[in-house]
């Protein structure tokens, strides 16, 4: 039950933050049909035993796929498509970073012209932001998430016991979210501890996103200093993390805005460092 109005957010947009949420996976993916497995070929060395049991007799397959950001193309889409065995009573859990769920929910969107499918966000920036809103989508040459639907997971389980595995570079890529998060909410949110911001900027971003589920008013705030940051990840063939190049498309948007306080802020805590 929600205690606060964070949480009836959250509720609202079938949103699970909580440390232990990861072993209730069985009851919170909803239905009781079939389930495939989706996750970062890093993340399921780390977390699939953990993930595998809590779906319990639920999970009839698992996927791998590669980490990162090069995991989002045509070709592993196509391997997805042709690999699943998933009726329309079936359910796709995507476990993983931004990049393993945007793929997998895509795919989820078009398998059979949509299945449902549930994410379980394994990154700061996952649990904050990517996992949220609905947003899938596939990279092409040409550029960042140019195919993609507005499909939403039927839940979301964050849990941010299994950020503890995090190697601290992927932790500072998560940062520039919740600083993102911050300066639209007006709030330190950087200063408070991991997990709580985790809910506070889910509970942000899932209500713009209710608000504004195919990203045609309000919630188009949450890409601030991202055009920016999509344009240097293109330009470096997506060599450069993500979080590195929101901090720098953050602190170009400060700065090109004349919003000089929150420039300051972005280079105090993000510290972000020019694209050689």
């Amino acid at each position: 039950s929600a205690r606060d109005a964070d949480g009836a957010v959250l509720a609202a947009a079938g949103v699970s933050v909580g440390d232990a949420t990861v072993g209730r996976l069985d009851t919170l993916v909803p239905g009781a049909g079939p389930v495939e497995l989706v996750i970062d070929a890093t993340v399921a060395s780390l977390h699939g035993e953990t993930i595998r049991t809590a779906l319990g007799k639920r999970l009839r397959a698992t996927h791998a796929v590669p980490a990162g950001e090069t995991s989002k193309s045509v070709e592993q889409a196509a391997a997805l498509w042709s690999a699943l065995r998933l009726g329309r009573d079936g359910t796709v859990v995507a476990a993983g970073g931004g990049s393993a769920l945007d793929l997998a929910g895509f795919v989820a969107a078009t398998h059979l012209r949509g299945v449902a499918w549930a994410s379980v966000p394994t990154t700061l920036v996952g649990q904050v932001d990517a996992a949220i809103g609905g947003k899938t989508a596939i990279d092409l040459p040409g550029g960042k998430n140019l195919v993609g639907a507005f499909h939403w997971p039927v839940h979301v389980v964050a849990d941010p016991r299994l950020l503890s595995t995090l190697p601290e570079s992927e932790r500072r890529n998560g940062l520039a979210e919740v600083v993102k998060t911050g300066l639209l909410a007006g709030e330190p949110l950087w200063e408070l501890p991991e997990a709580e911001q985790v809910r506070r900027c889910a509970s942000f971003k899932a209500a713009l996103c209710l608000q504004d589920p195919h990203d045609r008013g309000p919630r188009t705030q949450l890409n601030l200093g991202h055009t920016f940051a999509h344009a240097l990840e293109a330009a470096s063939d997506y060599g450069l993390p993500h979080g590195r190049a929101v901090a720098l498309g953050l602190l170009a948007a400060c700065r090109l805005s004349g919003l000089g306080e929150e420039a300051r802020l972005v280079e105090e805590i993000l510290r972000p460092e020019p694209v050689e």
